[in-house]
């Protein structure tokens, strides 16, 4: 009987250090997010970016991740968004890309998860926000791939767009 009472109160110790444990799923997100750092890219939860439609009907935020490669420029860079989700028409509040730029985008959106809702263009670097559904690590480094490609071939490093040829 002492046994059994010993077991009982040291189950009821492990109890809420088990509790506390990350879950399989938040350890593959742990996973996939270190390895998007040493390839380069910062992590960052954030609410995902709403659509002037959400905006006035104050639709609730969603959450989803923003996965920056941060460029080196030696002028600024006019920035831009570009919606990779069906978006209404006259309802994107999207700048006007060049279309160097816009061919680029499309040459390497195959690269890009699904469930990726814009890509956008900041001084700080270019940005991607998705919902991080389906995340491996093939798709983490598919996404530092296009948007390495984007910003070499569109050559935003160096401040200089492909349009300025």
């Amino acid at each position: 009987m002492g046994w059994l009472i010993a077991v009982v109160v040291i189950g009821f110790m492990l109890a809420p250090i088990m509790w506390i444990l990350p879950s399989r799923r938040q350890s593959q997100q742990a996973d996939v997010r270190a390895l998007a750092r040493t390839l380069g890219l910062s992590v960052k939860v954030v609410a995902m970016p709403k659509t002037r439609r959400a905006k006035i009907r104050r639709e609730d935020d969603l959450f989803g991740v923003c996965y920056s490669r941060l460029i080196h420029n030696k002028k600024p860079v006019p920035g831009w968004k570009y919606w990779l989700i069906a978006v209404p028409d006259g309802d994107d509040d999207i700048e006007q890309l060049e279309p160097p730029m816009l061919e680029l985008i499309e040459k390497h959106r195959q690269l890009l998860p699904r469930d990726a809702s814009m890509l956008e263009l900041t001084p700080l670097g270019l940005n991607i926000y998705w919902r991080e559904s389906h995340a491996d690590a093939d798709v983490v480094t598919k996404i530092a791939e296009c948007l390495n490609a984007i910003i070499d071939e569109g050559r935003l490093e160096t401040g200089v767009s492909k349009a300025d040829d």
